[in-house]
């Protein structure tokens, strides 16, 4: 940074630096795609208030409150507002984070943060179906964005998000934090430089898609703004298990269509990330994706024009994302390793890391919690530098572009042709209506 830029406040010289991107309709790069150094003011232990960067919430379930306890943390940075639609969550937000960030207010219209000059930055754990709304009117409003995964609902969602960040020069982070553990890119950098010899085959443990709800209505409660709630999704009646949230696929929101595409992108968004990030698919994906039929094809099934094979299975070693090639076997999670970290068959083809045994060491819990917050720092760093993040928005559309081309191929329980450089699917008609879908009004994309 130069004299003059020092000479700046903070705010000031983020509206230049994010100007002078969008005028110019690119970011810089960063290729690597590895975990970068941190500035050394984000080791700080305190920062002027006129340096830090203002964060509005948007959305404050169970995925908020831990991303607003991770963020609230780092020195550099300043909560201005929580919002949901909710107001026990908002209630929980004051709660528990005005300890650390005694400035915080709530809402439960994202407009108000939106609009706020305070918020530079947005963070967004709202149910799927609002992510695109929310991440798109970010972008319009000047406001870098760290999006939970999956990012979208749908492809052309996804695709919309990618082309708005460009066009208006934002910053994009998705919540793909296993691009910030050191294990998980030892582990696909194994793969990319052939330690493995040629991928043969990957197994993945995604789960399965999403289903029509078929709850009936019951009276809503005066804490929740229902209408606001469903947003972009097609009206319905208020239902306690319609809009439950937490981990669940099962129950809640994530199990319902309208809303999520269940366990395949809850799960898929992170695991198919690795996939697309090992096999240098970052801008492309598979050609080919057929459904089980209780034949020759027992699990869902991708096919890479590479030669490549991906199965929604757990891997034959019990890993969660697990790599087979002709020279050896790399399986990220499940039960080769339940703390995020690695294993090679034969031991021997990774060498003695230190991450790499700190990962196995740790709780799950603590594993998650250490990933979560560098993704969230390099997310910081790159609103100031300017640079493409570990998790940027062009490789997340095309991670979950994966999970949802194999929803629709489990949905309709055919085969599908997909061309990923087109992105489009090739002589179904039926099946290309559901890369995208129409929008409760007055939303729009």
């Amino acid at each position: 940074m130069s004299s003059r830029q020092r000479g700046l406040s903070r705010r000031a010289f983020l509206a230049r630096v994010t100007g002078a991107a969008a005028a110019g309709g690119a970011l810089v790069s960063a290729a690597s795609g590895a975990p970068r150094k941190r500035p050394s003011r984000g080791e700080q232990t305190s920062v002027a208030a006129s340096e830090k960067l203002g964060i509005g919430f948007l959305g404050f379930g169970r995925r908020g409150y831990e991303l607003g306890s991770a963020i609230s943390r780092i020195p550099r940075v300043r909560c201005v507002l929580a919002c949901d639609v909710d107001t026990r969550r908002t209630a929980y937000a004051m709660k528990h984070l005005a300890k650390h960030q005694p400035g915080l207010k709530t809402c439960k219209d994202f407009r108000e943060v939106l609009s706020n000059r305070e918020v530079d930055a947005v963070v967004i754990a709202a149910p799927d179906h609002w992510h695109a709304v929310l991440a798109i009117e970010a972008a319009k409003a000047g406001k870098d964005v760290f999006c939970e995964s999956p990012i979208s609902l749908t492809v052309r969602e996804a695709r919309a998000m990618s082309a708005a960040v460009g066009r208006y020069g934002r910053i994009f982070q998705a919540g793909t934090f296993r691009r910030s553990m050191a294990a998980c890119h030892e582990a696909c950098e194994l793969v990319r430089s052939g330690k493995i010899g040629q991928v043969r085959s990957v197994h993945v443990l995604a789960g399965p898609p999403s289903q029509p709800c078929y709850l009936s209505g019951q009276a809503v409660p005066a804490y929740l703004d229902w209408n606001l709630w469903l947003g972009p999704a097609p009206e319905a009646a208020y239902h306690p298990y319609r809009c439950m949230g937490g981990g669940s696929s099962r129950y809640g929101w994530r199990a319902w269509r309208d809303y999520s595409g269940g366990s395949m992108t809850h799960y898929g968004s992170h695991y198919f990330d690795l996939v697309q990030w090992a096999l240098g698919a970052d801008k492309s994906g598979p050609v080919e994706i057929i459904p089980p039929d209780g034949k020759e094809h027992k699990k869902l099934t991708y096919r890479y024009a590479n030669g490549v094979t991906v199965y929604n299975d757990k891997g034959p070693k019990g890993a969660a994302v697990e790599f087979t090639g002709t020279e050896g076997v790399v399986g990220i999670g499940g039960s080769v390793s339940s703390r995020l970290g690695y294993q090679t068959w034969p031991e021997g083809l990774a060498p003695p890391s230190k991450e790499r045994s700190r990962s196995r060491r740790s709780s799950r819990s603590a594993s998650e919690y250490y990933a979560l917050r560098d993704h969230l720092k390099n997310f910081l760093d790159c609103i100031e530098t300017r640079q493409s993040p570990v998790g940027d928005v062009e490789a997340a559309c095309r991670s979950v572009t994966v999970c949802h081309l194999g929803n629709i191929a489990y949905w309709l329980r055919r085969p599908l042709k997909w061309d990923p450089v087109k992105e489009e699917i090739v002589g179904d008609p039926e099946a290309s209506r559901w890369l995208g879908r129409p929008k409760r009004a007055p939303w729009r994309l």
